[in-house]
Parts: structure tokens; sequence; C-alpha cells
């Protein structure tokens, strides 16, 4: 086994003393012109010494090839006095100085480069926001880059370096030109792998050249490499494997990767577990194997580095160690405890420039008022708790008002806690009200965790008993320190034996468990959050279905035969066979429905099979590559066909529907929609909820399925664990359901199954529940359930910029207000499916407004004028008295918005739309105030899951039912495709869960 303290000699000659070297990291406190600074200087010289090699941070070859401020540079042979100071104050220790040369190209951003466009090695704009398109290097110019990289070579050994590391990673220059996203070219420096390895062969042989002319024999000469790349197309590391193969036969002294963990596996496949440096070492050709490789990312202590040397690398790399610890070498080859955080007072000690330190906070701590935080939490654990004795109301803050909280107190005591609900939690059961107060009741403190899915209601109930204690006299801020039990963690089993158990307590899994329950089985309903609901609680509270004998006075409008004639263009060749049948059968019938509105027949116009086109055509049936998305028809066709069985069945279940208007949610194309009277979805989740307590249904919270126990191929329970660590096993003579949503609130699935994702996921926010991560479908896959759609995920347009949540802001149908871009100019059909709405959203700058005016409030749907008036307060909605006003408060032109405005009333005068085609139309924006609400695209519906036939029944990888599996709602897969419209993710819940728990209580 290779140790830390070992030293290595390379090919070349060059020697390092021991394993380890610091990673080049970027400062960014070179002078304007990225000169070497008296700053540079002292914070190489105090980390060099102990470590085998120093190497500095990136330095541009080429002065309009920066890819941040403050950057080094070796573009002219000025600077070369600068580097020398900083070679000599590294080597005077002890270490080997090595410089890394770069080019940034396309990501070379124009702010730092005098306004230049960057260049690269095709005219293919970077996958981030606001990327440059770059210019198209030609043969000389990259020729001369070329020259570029071989003149710093020469500055940097005139300079005293021992050496230079070529920066092939990180998305710069040279990893673009062997990149297939970023290098398009058809010419001898593109094109297949061989030639996109032109140009970073041709850089390593141009260093070459250049050492063998100084007769620098021990000159060290290493390459930085990325092994992957998530673009597709993208660096694969099979394709880093040819690359790394080819340049080990040219000769190099080391490989650097370039990674966030020295033991990271693939980005591209994150299923594949096999840590990369392992499927290197099977992989490397026997020139490769004579090149040492660094290992880098999360080396912190003596002993990741020790684990990094076994693990198969040659030397480690320490790049944040070093941050904080500058003698990290040295404590780590003594076996000393290493820091990995700075103390906000060590700047000057630790000799970090400031805009590195600005850069590095989320190192840094305040030890100091730790401490004294420390000893005041002490100090209020001994503060004696008197209170006058009484009854006090106060208020927190919550979802919709204030939280009215009356606490009662004796001198000593809180003894009884009463919270007003009435305005927040509209008939659902919410933990936070129940028990918040009991914790509190029990432990005579505030030092109570706020409850997962109801975060907002949990600390304004403790805000409320807080207040109502400094109303009493007391001692809030003491309460909230006084230390509480500590949670008994329970090794229980329970055992029992059930006909069905469902899993989520969203509108599938109560719908699930009722239609099983009017069927006389036993029913337990695990919910692993402490309040049922799930992403229906959240929803518009709009269901799709056909009724024409209520909906044809309001569906034939102008805009409609628009809609559908471009459904009925959709051309052929994006069908595959499998779909090509259905395809034209849908054809047909659309050509029938034109021929009705000729002839004035609205009747038929809104019908069942009009749902089924919609649905179907909707759903987009080819994938961006053309391949097929695996929607099945036949889920479709049930799912239309029994729309209005599912309304009659909520009706009968106390669903009081508003029938004094037929809605159009986002993304529906045009009405359908039945819409409870109370807002949101609360009235199915209330209703449904009730009607199960009253038929001795069993709702557990506070419980995760963790695994599904399968028998000779059939499930026949499932296991799970409560809150407390009670595990439970429950044994089903019928099966088990599975309705435990979708994965919109797991950024890592997401990832998994989405490329394009990788790049966003991160930062983008969701609508769904924090309860919606994908357990479930990883339950069922576990059990050997096939997985479809998984890469398809859909975006609600009209997300909250700050929170992601869908319902803020005015909330109404989209035929009464006009969406405007940053410019103040209308772009879409504001009634258009959610991933063309999305899709232009980005097209014009993600954010953008909904433009409406006071009438709006008549029509505004889950709202109050309450919170219109609260969150115009918070500046989720914006109010003024003009248009003019408007715009200046949004920053738009004036003139271009009141234009907007004006054509857009026009369109709805002439009911017509000749340039979007708005296929519905309500209310002009004309009477003050004015309204604008911003919105931006969020996660919002995730299309795929576990594999279901037409009766819910879970299909097999071997393309076999599963026997006692079921699954219905966002858990299972194909029946949206690649695109859900508005309105129908609730009658998918309630139809197909009441589906599969008719299924689950047949016999099996």
């Amino acid at each position: 086994m290779t140790l830390l303290n070992e030293g290595i000699v390379f090919q070349s000659g060059g020697v390092l003393h021991n394993r380890i070297v610091m990673a080049p990291m970027t400062i960014q406190s070179a002078y304007f012109d990225g000169g070497v600074t008296q700053e540079m200087i002292d914070y190489y010289a105090a980390r060099s010494g102990d470590a085998g090699a120093v190497i500095v941070e990136s330095a541009f070859v080429e002065n309009y090839g920066r890819a941040f401020p403050g950057a080094l540079g070796i573009d002219i042979d000025s600077k070369i006095a600068g580097l020398t100071k900083l070679a000599n104050a590294i080597k005077v220790k002890g270490s080997k100085a090595i410089l890394q040369i770069y080019h940034a190209g396309r990501m070379a951003n124009p702010e730092f480069n005098g306004g230049h466009q960057p260049v690269s090695a095709s005219p293919i704009a970077a996958l981030r926001d606001n990327a440059e398109t770059p210019l198209e290097m030609t043969h000389e110019q990259i020729e001369s880059m070329i020259d570029r990289f071989g003149d710093a070579v020469n500055r940097a050994i005139l300079a005293g370096f021992d050496g230079v590391e070529i920066h092939g990673a990180n998305t710069y220059l040279i990893q673009q030109f062997f990149s297939p996203h970023s290098n398009r070219r058809t010419d001898k420096w593109g094109g297949d792998i061989e030639k996109r390895t032109t140009f970073p062969l041709a850089v390593l042989e141009k260093t070459k050249q250049v050492v063998k002319a100084h007769d620098k024999s021990d000159f060290i000469i290493g390459y930085r490499f990325s092994p992957e790349e998530i673009e597709q197309p993208g660096i694969r590391f099979d394709d880093t494997m040819y690359l790394l193969d080819k340049l080990a036969t040219h000769g190099l002294d080391y490989l650097h990767f370039s990674m966030g963990s020295w033991l990271r596996n693939s980005i591209v496949t994150p299923e594949d577990l096999e840590p990369l440096i392992d499927k290197y070492r099977k992989l490397q050709s026997e020139n490769l194997a004579k090149v040492p490789v660094i290992g880098v990312g999360g080396i912190a202590q003596r002993s990741d580095a020790d684990k990094a040397l076994a693990q198969g690398y040659d030397l480690t790399a320490v790049g944040k160690g070093f941050l904080v610890e500058p003698t990290w070498a040295s404590k780590a080859l003594s076996d000393e405890s290493c820091a990995e955080f700075a103390d906000i007072e060590q700047q000057e000690a630790l000799t970090i420039p400031t805009p590195l330190w600005e850069i590095m906070d989320y190192m840094i701590i305040d030890s100091a008022a730790e401490a004294l935080k420390h000893q005041r939490i002490k100090e209020l654990q001994n503060v004696p708790i008197k209170f006058n004795a009484g009854e006090y109301t106060a208020y927190g803050r919550g979802h919709n008002d204030d939280l009215p909280v009356t606490v009662t107190f004796s001198e000593d005591k809180i003894l009884e806690i009463l919270v007003d609900s009435s305005k927040e939690s509209d008939g659902i059961a919410n933990p936070a009200f129940e028990r918040i107060p009991q914790q509190v009741l029990d432990g005579q403190t505030l030092n109570i965790d706020v409850i997962s899915g109801a975060t907002v209601s949990s600390q304004a109930v403790l805000d409320g008993v807080s207040n109502a204690v400094d109303l009493a006299g007391g001692n809030s801020e003491a309460l909230r320190c006084k230390a509480r039990e500590a949670v008994q963690w329970s090794s229980k089993t329970i055992e029992e034996t059930v006909d069905i158990v469902v899993v989520g307590g969203g509108g599938a899994g109560l719908s699930a468990t009722l239609t099983a329950l009017d069927k006389g089985k036993s029913v337990i309903l695990l919910e692993k959050f402490p309040a049922i609901g799930g992403n229906t609680v959240r929803t518009g509270g709009w269901v799709n279905a056909a009724e024409p004998e209520w909906q044809g006075d309001f569906a034939a409008l102008p805009g409609e035969k628009e809609t559908l004639i471009q459904l009925a263009s959709t051309p052929e060749s994006e069908f595959v066979d499998e779909y090509l049948a259905d395809f034209r059968t849908l054809k047909s019938q659309l050509d029938n429905y034109f021929t009705d509105l000729e002839t004035g027949n609205k009747y038929l116009f809104d019908s069942v099979e009009l749902h089924r086109i919609q649905t179907y055509l909707g759903g987009k049936r080819t994938d961006l590559n053309g391949e097929a998305i695996h929607g099945q028809y036949d889920l479709v066709e049930t799912l239309t066909s029994s729309s209005m069985e599912s309304i009659n069945w909520l009706s009968d279940k106390g669903i009081d529907f508003d029938r004094s208007v037929v809605e159009i949610p986002v993304g529906a194309l045009w009405r359908r929609a039945h819409k409870p009277k109370r807002p949101k979805g609360v009235e199915f989740v209330d209703k449904l909820s009730k009607r199960i307590e009253e038929q001795n249904g069993r709702i557990i919270t506070d419980t995760r399925a963790t695994d599904l126990i399968v028998e000779e191929g059939k499930v026949v329970g499932i296991k799970a664990v409560q809150a407390d660590g009670t595990e439970l096993i429950l044994h089903v003579n019928h099966g088990v359901v599975l309705a435990s949503g979708g994965f919109g609130a797991n950024t890592q699935m997401i990832k998994k199954y989405n490329t394009y994702w990788k790049e966003i996921a991160d930062d983008i926010k969701t609508t769904n529940s924090p309860a919606l991560v994908g357990d479930g479908i990883e339950i069922g896959e576990k059990a050997g359930a096939e997985l479809v759609g998984m890469g398809f995920v859909q975006l609600m347009p009209v997300g909250d910029p700050k929170s992601g949540a869908l319902l803020t802001g005015l909330i109404v149908p989209p035929e009464n207000f006009v969406f405007v871009n940053q410019q103040g100019n209308r772009f879409i059909d504001e009634c258009g499916s959610r991933d063309v709405l999305a899709e232009a959203f980005f097209d014009n700058g993600g954010l953008i407004y909904m433009i409406a005016d006071e009438n709006i409030r008549q029509t505004a749907a889950n709202t109050s004028d309450e919170t219109i008036e609260r969150e115009i307060k918070e500046g989720i909605i914006i109010q003024a008295d003009t248009l003019e006003e408007l715009a200046q408060k949004i920053g738009v032109p004036a003139n271009t918005l009141t234009t907007t405005i004006a054509q857009y009333n026009n369109c709805v005068e002439q009911g017509s739309d000749p340039e979007f085609n708005k296929s519905a139309f309500g209310l002009k924006v004309e009477k003050a105030p004015f309204y604008a609400t911003p919105r931006q695209p969020s996660v919002h519906h995730t299309m795929g899951g576990l594999k279901i036939d037409t009766k819910a029944r879970v299909i097999g990888k071997d393309g076999q039912i599963i026997k006692g599996l079921y699954a219905a709602g966002e858990v299972a897969g194909g029946i949206h495709a690649g695109n859900r419209l508005g309105g129908n993710a609730l009658i998918d819940i309630f139809t197909y869960g009441r589906i599969a728990g008719e299924t689950a209580s047949e016999l099996v």
C-alpha cells in the first residue's frame, strides 16, 4: 500500500517528497490585468513547504480567456517577473511549484473580458443561465491558441516553475474541443472521437516541444480532466479513457481527476455505484498504468488521504483543507487533526485574500458568538419559570392570517392551550393544532420541533404560545431553551392481518380506501407524514370530466376550433407503430367534430371522446429523440370513459361542486373542469377522510412504508416504521395499493432519470408536498415492478418565484388574465398546455407576470380578499392604480405594456386572437387597480412511475401482473405520457384510486 509520506519520481525525472499536493483553487486576487499581487504571494507561501507540490490556480493564456474575476494571467512576458516571485515563494520552503494553464473558451464571461464574445470549437452555448453563444474558432485561431499555450509554458519555465498542469477540465476550452456537445466541427479539429482529441494532443505536444527546447528534463507536465459531462451528447467515461490513453502514449507525468469527491461514482448513470477510480483501474491500458493519478475532493483528514491512496490513487490533492489549515500537510503527516472551518477572526492569521474570504463564507464560523450563545442558553435554562396567572390570547402568523392562540397559566405552569384554527385549517385535520400544544404542555417547554408537512402552522402555534408567555410576564426565551426529554425509541414490532393496506393519504389513497370499505373490506391507510392530504390539498381543485348536458353552453368558444386544428395537424411521423392506429382513429374523430362545429352541434362538441383526444395528443407521445413515450391508450380510454362516474361518486360522498360556471385550469386547453365550492383541494380530503372514519377505516399517520412482503411472486403484506421506531408488519388477504404520489420533491431522483434536469434541478423550486420523494416507486421497483416514463417531469408555469408554491398570488382561470414577459409583451396563449407554457416562459427569461384588473377578484379561486390584501403587502401581488404605474413597479416599458393590454382587450371584444389563438376569453384588463403576479416555472408533476393496466394492477419487469399489488395516482406511470393536461391529475387519482380499491377487493 502506498503511504502518504512516500516520495514519487515522475517519468520526467521530477520528484515530490510525499504524496500530498495542494489543489489549484481560484482565489480571485490577481491585479485587474492578471498580474501577481503580494496577497497571492503571501497566500501561497503560507501553504508551501510540507506539501510535495503546490499547484497554482488556473492562469489564462490569452487576455480574453478569463472565466472569473481577479484571475491570474500568463498571457504576456511582462507577467514573468511577478510569476517568478510567486514560484520562488513556494519553492523556497521545499514544495514543487506547478502552474495550471487554461483558456475558458465559451465559459469566458464577457463581463470579465472587456465585453468580448467568447470563442470555442463551435458556436454552441453552454447549458447555463445567460450563456453567450461563442464564436467558432477558425483554423488559424486554433493554431494560434496552441501557440499561446506553448508561450505560457515558456513563461512558466522562465519564471522558475517546476511544472505545468494543462487544464483540460471544468468545461473550459480544451475540454470543449473534446466534448461532442461543444464541438460540432467536421474538419480536422472535430467530428469523431479521434478528431476531437486533436486539440488536447496538440497542446500537450506543444508543451513538450517547449520543455525540450529549454532542456528541462525534470520539468513536470500534468493534465487535469473531468471524467464525464452531463450534457447530451456529452463526454462519457469510456470517451475519457480513450483520450487519457492517447495522452499517456505521448508522455505525461500525472493525470489529475477533477471531481467533488475522490470516491465519486458516475454523474451520468448515478444508479451505477462503482467509484470512477475503480472503473479507471479496470479500464486502464498498459501505457496509462504507468502514469500516476491524483485524487481530489473531500479529503479533510489524514484518514481520508489514506483511504484515497488505498482505493487506487497515487497522490492526493487537498483543496479546502489548505484554506482553513495552511499547514495541513505537516499536520496530516504527523497524524494530527486538521481544522475544517475557519473562525471569523482568522482571515489575517490564515493569510487569506479578501476576495477569497468572501466566497468561502460557508467554511467560516463565529466561535466567540457560538460560545456566547451556548453560555446564554445555560443561563436561560436556570431561569425560574414564573407567570402572572390567568388567560391570555396572542397570535402567530399562519398560512392565511394571524392565528389566535389562547393560553391559560398558573403561577408556575402552562395549564391549557386553545388554538382557533378556523381561518387556517379549513376543516382539514392539522396535527400542528393538536400535537404542538400537547407537547408544550407535556414538557412545559417551547423547545419543540415543527411538524413535517405542517411547518408554517407549527411555527404559528409556537409563536402564539411564546407571545402569550410574554404577555403573562414569563420569559419565552427561557422556555425556548428549556431542555426537553429525549424521545424514547421503540423496539416494538406490531403484526396484524387486514384485507387491504393502502399507502399514501392523498386523493388516490383516500379513494382506494373508501372504495374498498364500501366493498366490505377491512382497510388500513398508511401515511408517512403527520397529516393526510399529500399533494391533493395543494391543488386548485379542478377536476376534468366531460358532462355535455352541463358544459355544452360553455364549450364551443372562439379559439377552440383553432386548438383542435392544431391537434389534428400533428404529423403521423411523431407516432411509432404501437400508437399509430390509435392516432389515426383520433384524427378521424376530429374530422367529425369539425363537421359538428359547422352544424352548430355544441352538445356533441364537448364529449368523452374529445376529452380522450385532448388527453392522448396532449401527452406528447414521443420524446425529444423521437423515441416512444410509454403512454398507454387503454389507460387514457379508461380514464376519460370513467371520469363522470368519478364525479358522481365524489358527489355521493358529499363533495359540493360549483355548477354556476365551467372553468379551465392552467394547461387544460379549454373548459371542462368541475370545481368544489370550497377553496383548493381541502374539500376532497376533508369529506373522504370523514367517510373513512365513519366506516371504521383506519388511518395511521407518521408511518413510513419500507418494503413489500412478497411470497412466490405475490404481494402478501407490507412492512412499515412509525415515528418512534415501532415496526409494523401488516399481512393482507387481498393486496396492497400504492398511492404514495410521484417524486417531484426529490431533486436527486429527478436528476437520476432525466439528463436535462441535472443542470437545473438543484435550483428550481417545486409546488409539491415534501412527502413526494418517490419512495412508493422505489418500494414497487424492489418488488419487481416495471417503471415507465420516468424521464418526464412537468413544470407548473405559474409557480411562485420565491417558494415554488402554486396557490399564491391571484389564482384565476387563464381566460381572465394576460401573460407578459419582462419587456411587457404578450408571448403565448394563456390557455396553452403546461409544457408549451413552461418552455415559452424559459424562452422569455424565466420570470413573467400575470396581469389582471380589479374585476379579477370576482373570479379569483382558492383565495379571498383578505389573502389578496396580505399578499399585496408581502409583495407577492403587485398593485397599482394605472397600467403605467404597474409597468414602473415591475420594471417593464410603460408604452409597451399599455399597448399590449389594449391589443388584448380588443381580442376579448372580437372573441378571437389572431396572433396566439387563445381558446377561451373572459375578462378585459381595464378597471383599476391593476395587478401583476410574478410567476416562474416550478416542478409540478412527474409523469413516470409503476406500470399498471386498466384495473390498476402493477405490471412486473417480466410483463406479467404482480399479484396483490395495485397502484393509483402519480405513483403510476403511462397515463399522461410526456405531458399532463391541467385538471387531469385529480380525475386520475379519483378514477384510478376507485379502480384500485375495487380491483384489490376482488380475491386474487
